[in-house]
C-alpha cells in the first residue's frame, strides 16, 4: 500500500511537470506563431508600400518627362521669358536626375519631388498665361499699328492731293498774276526822229505796248525788259551787257525801263539806240519780259 501511494505521488508530480511543459511550449509556440505572422504581415505591408512607392516613382518619372515636353513646346519671342524658360527646363532635368537616383523605398524624397512637380506645373501655367497676354497685346498693338499706318498712308495721300491742288492753284494764281503786254508794236526812226523803214537809215527802234490791268498782280516798281532778235538770229544787247533772271537762268537784254505799276493799264515805250548802217534788212522780233515772265512780243520788217 505504501509503495502504491509513493508511485501515485511520484506519478502525480510527473504529470504536473508535463502539463507545465506542455503549457509553456504551447505559449512559446503561440508567441512564435504570432511573431511569425506579425513579421510576415509587416513584410507584406512593407512590400506593398515599396511597390506603391515604386509605382509612384515610375509615374512621377513619366510626369516629369511630360512636363519637360510641355516646357519645350512653349514658344515665345520675348527674350526675358525665353531665358526664364531655359532656367526652369534645366531645373526639371536636375530633378529628373535626382528622381532617378532616389530609391523606391524613399517615400519622403518621392513626396518632395511630387511637390516640386506641382510647383513647376503652376510656374508653367503662369508662363502660358503671361505669353498669351503678351500675344494678345501684340495682336492689339499690331492691329493698332496697321490702323495707324493706314491712317498715315491716307494722310500722306490726302496731303499729296492737297499739295497737288495747292500747286495747281498756285500755278494758276502765278499765271493769273502775270502782267500781260497788249497792243504791242514796233517802230523804227532815223537820226532826225522821223519814221524810217530802210535798215541802213534806222537810228532808233521803239517797242510800244500797254501793260494790261491785273488787280492780283504784285504792285510797285517793276523793270520791263526787251530782247530784240535780228534776222540772222542774233540779239541786240545793251552796251553794259547786263542780264536779268528768267526761268532760273540769267540772260542778256537789249533795253529796259522801270515803271510804277498799280494794277492798272500803263502805256509804255522802250527804245533801243543803234548806229546808222548797223542794222541789216529783214524782220526783227522783240520779246517783252517782266517779273521773270515773257509777257508779250512784236516784230518789224526793215527793207
Amino acid at each position: 500500500m505504501d509503495n502504491l501511494k509513493d508511485f501515485e505521488s511520484t506519478s502525480g508530480g510527473s504529470n504536473k511537470k508535463l502539463v507545465a511543459i506542455i503549457i509553456v511550449e504551447s505559449v512559446l509556440l503561440a508567441v512564435m506563431c504570432f511573431l511569425y505572422f506579425t513579421k510576415t504581415y509587416t513584410s507584406h505591408i512593407q512590400t506593398i508600400t515599396i511597390n506603391q512607392v515604386s509605382e509612384e516613382k515610375d509615374s512621377l518619372t513619366v510626369q516629369y518627362h511630360l512636363l519637360l515636353a510641355d516646357y519645350e513646346n512653349i514658344e515665345t519671342n520675348n527674350d526675358s521669358i525665353s531665358a526664364q524658360l531655359e532656367k526652369e527646363k534645366a531645373h526639371i532635368k536636375e530633378l529628373m536626375t535626382e528622381l532617378k537616383a532616389t530609391k523606391s523605398e524613399n517615400k519622403a524624397q518621392i513626396n518632395k519631388l511630387k511637390k516640386e512637380l506641382k510647383t513647376l506645373r503652376d510656374v508653367m501655367k503662369s508662363f502660358v498665361h503671361t505669353i498669351d497676354s503678351l500675344n494678345t497685346l501684340n495682336i492689339q498693338l499690331t492691329e493698332e499699328n496697321t490702323k495707324v499706318k493706314k491712317q498715315i498712308t491716307e494722310a500722306k495721300k490726302e496731303n499729296k492731293q492737297l499739295t497737288q491742288k495747292y500747286e495747281e492753284a498756285a500755278t494758276k494764281v502765278a499765271k493769273a498774276s502775270v502782267i500781260k503786254a497788249i497792243n504791242t508794236s514796233m517802230d523804227s526812226y532815223s537820226s532826225k526822229g522821223k519814221p524810217a523803214n530802210k535798215a541802213k537809215k534806222v537810228k532808233r527802234l521803239a517797242v510800244k505796248f500797254t501793260l494790261d490791268e491785273n488787280p492780283i498782280a504784285p504792285q510797285g516798281n517793276k523793270k520791263v525788259y526787251i530782247r530784240i532778235i535780228t534776222p540772222d538770229g542774233l540779239m541786240l544787247v545793251n552796251k553794259e551787257q547786263d542780264t536779268f533772271k528768267f526761268e532760273d537762268d540769267k540772260i542778256t537784254f537789249s533795253a529796259l525801263r522801270e515803271v510804277d505799276y498799280k494794277g492798272e493799264r500803263v502805256d509804255m515805250v522802250i527804245y533801243y539806240e543803234c548806229d546808222e548802217g548797223e542794222l541789216a534788212s529783214g524782220t526783227y522780233k522783240t520779246e517783252i519780259f517782266c517779273d521773270g515772265s515773257l509777257i508779250g512780243s512784236t516784230d518789224i520788217a526793215l527793207k
